[in-house]
Parts: structure tokens; sequence; C-alpha cells
């Protein structure tokens, strides 16, 4: 628990930029520790000896998400090719402290699902990942029909894009711009399409994202806005165990947005301008995630949704095929020490926060005498 403390000044800022509830905060805690929590779990395991594959990288709730193209675990930033334990010993992690009763760690109905759906799609990944009931109800709401009246809404992505927003005609903007449509090869939209609105956004854990409005070049096309983010990537250090497949960072996150959810995102392109890799995709106007704390039943739902997705996608992203039944192997013996390990980091996470909210109070308290 130590480590969390004394690497707990970001988050301790955060909190200052924006105080959240505690359950919200816990989580933010939890989420911004994930290199940490990667760097302890090769101290507690011998992950040399795990099955290596395409690894989600960060799957916790906060990434799962709807649009009308369907839903699925998105955010690849953490993308690597590393031991498929990570993502199982994260998920479960990230499920636990997401409970509405916080007593214990997960139910045991709880676990068996995530164990049923992720044996039956790794072993055949042929079958489509199961869709998360709490979110198949969703419907768009007006100002989620269209990207135009997205932005006419100046909501979320339009209103951060509006807060931070920069020149249209920056030299810089336009380069990232044309390298990112060049990697798609639609250097031709812009004979439809103008820079209407940019923006430099702060990401949700630092990187920032060059948000694009364009627009018709037409007033009277019929044709709806297009809304792009193309965002700086997060290039972490390969080591023993984790490492890209490619020297792109960009592409290595297209590579693991067809793996884990396949037709989710459009318009995915990467670039390199002035020595920084990006990573673009389309913001979608309809984008919907769960934001309650889940009783016994959905805690269920996503262990089984989210272990389609995971056994899915470790089947196909490894390497060698022949190495699946391995991986089932190493699963089938050592999942019940991979469950303790993930038990342990939602263990110290709720350790480490009481601690530090403690301390918080002490330097309120103290600045107050």
């Amino acid at each position: 628990m130590e480590d969390y403390l004394r690497r707990s000044q970001a988050f301790q800022k955060r909190l200052n930029i924006q105080p959240l509830p505690r359950k919200e905060a816990r989580y933010l805690l939890f989420r911004m520790a994930c290199p940490l929590m990667q760097a302890k779990c090769a101290r507690l395991i011998d992950m040399s000896k795990i099955p290596v594959t395409f690894v989600h990288g960060n799957p916790h709730l906060d990434n799962y998400v709807r649009t009308v193209r369907g839903s699925a675990m998105m955010d690849f930033d953490r993308s690597r090719m590393g031991p498929y334990a990570w993502d199982i010993i994260r998920f479960l992690a990230s499920l636990s402290l997401k409970r509405e009763d916080e007593r214990g760690f997960l139910y045991p109905q709880v676990v068996e699902a995530f164990i049923d759906a992720y044996i039956v799609h790794f072993l055949h990944p042929e079958i489509p990942s199961k869709q998360l009931k709490l979110l198949k109800g969703a419907r768009p709401a007006d100002w989620q029909m269209s990207t135009k009246e997205y932005l006419q809404s100046n909501k979320r992505w339009a209103k951060k894009m509006r807060d931070h927003a920069l020149s249209p005609k920056s030299e810089v903007v336009t380069q990232i711009l044309n390298a990112y449509l060049e990697s798609r090869e639609e250097t031709g939209l812009l004979k439809e399409f103008k820079i209407s609105e940019v923006g430099h956004t702060p990401g949700t854990l630092g990187k920032k994202h060059f948000i694009y409005s364009l627009v018709p070049r037409n007033p009277d096309s019929h044709l709806d806005h297009i809304l792009l983010d193309i965002k700086e990537t997060y290039i972490e250090k390969s080591n023993a165990l984790f490492y890209s497949p490619v020297p792109h960072h960009g592409l290595r996150m297209i590579q693991a947005a067809n793996l884990y959810a396949p037709g989710m995102e459009e318009r995915l392109g990467y670039c390199t301008v002035n020595n920084r890799q990006y990573w673009g995709r389309q913001i979608p106007p309809f984008a919907v995630k769960v934001k309650k704390y889940l009783d016994k039943e959905e805690q269920m739902d996503f262990a089984y949704s989210v272990g389609s997705e995971l056994g899915k996608g470790h089947r196909k992203g490894l390497k060698d095929p022949k190495q699946a039944e391995v991986l089932e192997k190493d699963f089938t013996q050592n999942f019940d020490r991979y469950y303790k390990v993930s038990k342990l980091f939602a263990y110290e996470i709720k350790l480490a926060f009481e601690a530090i909210q403690r301390k918080m109070q002490l330097y309120q308290d103290y600045r107050n005498w």
C-alpha cells in the first residue's frame, strides 16, 4: 500500500480540481494506479510463465461504451503484447470496486459467469461477444441524433473543444489533421468539408486531445457534420513482460480496437507530427456508459459480457495459434491465483484511498489551526 501513498500527489491534485463523491474518488485512484498495479503484479506472481497475447491493457468498467454500432470495452491506450492474466486481474478488481454492496470482493456467481464466458469465447472466438443488458435499452437523446445537433447542444466534447479553442488556421492544427487523413487515405475529405472549430482539450488522465469540427463546404449540403478526436498516444517503455507489437503506438491502438471492438469506432487513423505520435477517430454523437453502481445481477451481466470479449480477444491476439492450448491450460490451472491477486489489489486500493483521505484531512486541519 505504501507505493500508492508515495505516488498519490497526482491523485490529490485531480481531486482539488474536481472534487468527487467518495466512491467516484476511490475509483479514480484505481484508474490512475494502472501502471503501478501492473508493476506490483510482476512482484506477486511470475508473469514470465504466463502465456502472452495482445492484451486490452486496461479493461475497467468506465471503458465500456455503447454506441449505435453496439457495445464493447473501448480505450486502447494501454494495449500491448503481454501476459493475458493482466486483463483478468484488472477487470475483476474493477468490477469489485463498482459494487453497490461494498462488503466482500465478488459473489461466486459473478466469478462463475466470467469464467464461463471467457472459456466459451476463447474456444469459439467466432461467437459474437455478449452485449451488456444494462445499456441495450439506451436510446439517443434529441441532441445525439446527429453530429450537427451534438455540436449545437454544446455538451461533452463540443463544450470541451470550445472551452479550449485554437485557431483553425494554426500550423500544427493543419499538420496533424492532414497527416491523420493521409494515414486513412482520405485527404480528399477536405474538398467537401472545412475546419469550423478546433480545441486542444485535456484528457481524463493527462494526454491532450485535438478536437476538430468539420462542416460541409456547401451550406445546402445534407451531409452531417464530423467531429474528430486526435490525441497524443501513451508511449510506455517496453520491458520483458509488456511491449508494443508495432513501432507506432497509434497503429497499436487501431490493431487492438480491431481485436476487441471491431467496427465500433469510425475513421480510425494515426500519424506522427513534430516527433509526437497520434491516434484519431470520429466521435460518435451517441455514446453512453454505465454510471451506476451494480447489484448482483448486473455484476453477473457485466462479468459475462466482458469475459466473452476478453476470451475472444485473447484467442485472436495470440502470435502463435498453437499457444491456444497452453493458455487454456494455464487459465484452468491458475485462475484462482489471478483471482486472489485481483482481490488483493481491490483491498489495497480501498485501504490506500482511506489513508490518502485521512492525510488530506490532516493537512486541511493543520491549515485551519
